[in-house]
């Protein structure tokens, strides 16, 4: 329960209480004037002097009060007061006379009388005492007609002065002796008529008595309760002012700990991702970042936007990435290529990790989205720089065989022909280790001479990749029995050198690995050019394999290699029986 409600409800306990005591207090009040009025209709008002005594003291009470409190309920009681016994006392001349006339039936003389009227012109004269007190108390002053006017300051020593004045006590003692030589005359006659008051009169004052111990009790307990309250709210507000404080504290550190990571995102120039899997929305963060170029404003807060822009030989193995990560968990990430808002394509590096149920499902995956296309066109630019390093040793190693060793082995065979043609062998053992020397001679000159060809094939060079392709396939033709068939749509159309030489390279490799492993009946190898796009494919009929057993091998991460250095994509699809199939892309 809050304290406001509290402290309502215990209040209006108290005050219905108050209200319960002021009834019976003025049922009390009443059972007193009751009483007089019956006595003096009873008996004649031989009971005008307690009346008139009781009505003194409470004109006294109510004055005294007034003047010391300032309180209007005093007031309203006085002249309440005084309004109810100028009905029932005789005050004025007819009141005196059917008094004495009573008072004469009664069998009382003159003095009897004369006490009783003597006490009541004291108390009219105390009255305007008492009146006169109370207008002082309120500022009021009497004017030369007599008249009381309002002053602007109220003064209550003056008041109190009039109602402590000597002549008013001295008043107030000789109406009290007044009054009781008159009871005395009367007691008698009424003592039966006041014991049975006292009993009405006794049940009163135990009925106030008693309420006014309960809210006496009452109030203690809601005090207790109060004072609990309000030390619990005291805790309750310090623990509150602690957390405050705390709270401030932790605000502090986090806007430092936002600014710190707004810092390091932009540092990084990586955008924040946050993808709810079950609503399939995204939101990306900072609020002034550019995805893909594009203006926070026009960035579509859906996974859509973003695989709308996907390369179309990106999209599938994206969506299986993640499909995978939200199915299985793990790691998320991927670098992809992007068209951004100019159709430019880009490299992008997505990562991610998500947040799961109890049933172990993907509910929020968050991460970072970030540009490598400068990082990848520096790896392009470093292995360019390696292929052209390993090209150039290859071309030295080239004219080494064939400037050097083939000259060497060339001479050799010059000699033993000479030697051949003026020797005859008597010995058929010798006769054929010779011949046997001789054919391998031969064979050695002819493979060096293939070596150097395959180290540094000039027909690329010199007449472009098409044709040293054709010139490969036609020297394999007599060394394998695959069926090797090739089209191309480049004409006399040249790219550039270092496109070429790789493309070749990933020929030869291919054909290489398929005439040793695949037992390939047919090989079919397309070159197309497009507007935007050379495209490369070799696929066979052979054995195939398990990429993921020989995803490592040499063979393939050459291609790949030399198909990244010049910022191109290659992908392998094969499985065992189905052969295999290999795709090439290079956008210009």
């Amino acid at each position: 329960m809050k304290i406001k409600t509290t402290f309502a409800f215990l209040f209006s306990f108290v005050i219905l209480f108050l209200i319960i005591i002021l009834i019976a207090s003025l049922a009390l009040l009443q059972n007193r004037r009751e009483f007089g009025k019956s006595q003096f209709d009873q008996h004649h008002s031989i009971k005008l002097s307690d009346q008139l005594r009781e009505r003194n003291d409470d004109l006294t009470h109510y004055c005294l009060n007034y003047i010391i409190t300032g309180d209007s309920i005093y007031e309203k009681a006085y002249w309440d007061l005084i309004h109810t016994t100028n009905k029932s006392l005789p005050l004025k001349a007819e009141g005196i006379i059917l008094l004495e006339d009573s008072l004469r039936k009664m069998g009382y003389g003159e003095r009897v009388f004369m006490l009783l009227k003597n006490a009541l012109s004291l108390s009219e004269e105390l009255k305007k005492r008492e009146i006169h007190a109370f207008y002082t108390a309120k500022g009021w002053q009497t004017d030369s007609l007599g008249k009381y006017t309002i002053e602007s300051t109220p003064d209550r020593n003056k008041a109190l002065n009039i109602i402590s004045h000597e002549g008013y006590l001295k008043d107030k003692r000789k109406i009290v002796r007044l009054i009781t030589l008159f009871e005395q005359r009367i007691e008698q006659k009424t003592q039966a008529i006041w014991e049975q008051n006292v009993v009405e009169g006794l049940r009163l004052f135990y009925t106030v008595l008693l309420l006014i111990i309960f809210v006496l009790v009452f109030s203690c307990i809601a005090f207790y309760m109060i004072y609990k309250r309000v030390k619990k709210q005291e805790v309750q507000d310090a623990r509150f002012r602690q957390g405050v404080v705390e709270l401030q504290k932790t605000q502090r550190n986090l806007l430092k700990s936002e600014e710190r990571f707004t810092l390091a995102v932009k540092g990084a120039e990586a955008i924040i991702w946050d993808y709810d899997v079950q609503n399939q929305s995204m939101l990306w963060s900072p609020n002034n970042c550019q995805l893909l170029d594009y203006p926070y404003r026009e960035i579509e807060p859906t996974m859509a936007f973003l695989t709308a822009h996907l390369h179309r030989d990106e999209k599938e193995r994206f969506r299986q990435h993640l499909q995978n990560h939200i199915e299985k968990g793990g790691p998320f990430n991927i670098d992809a290529r992007f068209y951004n808002k100019q159709k430019e394509l880009r490299w992008y590096r997505c990562k991610g990790s998500s947040s799961r149920d109890e049933s172990n499902q993907s509910m929020r995956i968050v991460g970072v989205f970030t540009d490598i296309t400068e990082h990848i066109r520096q790896e392009e630019k470093m292995m360019t720089a390696i292929l052209e390093t390993e090209d150039r040793e290859r071309s030295r190693i080239a004219r080494d065989i064939h400037d050097s060793l083939q000259q060497t082995m060339s001479t050799a065979l010059l000699n033993f022909e000479k030697v051949r043609s003026s020797l005859e062998f008597t010995d058929q053992n010798n006769h054929e280790r010779y011949q046997t020397g001789y054919q391998f001679l031969k064979k050695a000159i002819a493979e060096s001479r293939t070596l150097a060809h395959n180290l540094m094939p000039k027909v690329v060079d010199q007449k472009g990749v098409a044709i040293a392709i054709e010139n490969l396939i036609h020297a394999l033709k007599d060394t394998t029995s695959t069926e090797l068939v090739f089209y191309h749509n480049l004409g006399e159309e040249r790219l550039k050198l270092a496109a070429e030489l790789t493309i070749y390279r990933i020929v030869q490799e291919a054909i290489t690995n398929m005439i040793k492993y695949s037992k390939a009946g047919n090989c079919t190898i397309q070159l197309l050019k497009y507007p935007n796009l050379i495209m490369l494919t070799i696929e066979d009929d052979g054995v195939g394999f398990e990429l993921n057993q020989t995803n490592n091998t040499f063979g393939l991460n050459s291609m790949k290699t030399r198909a990244e250095a010049i910022g191109a994509y290659l992908q392998v699809e094969t499985t065992p029986g189905n052969g295999t199939q290999i795709l090439f892309e290079l956008a210009h």
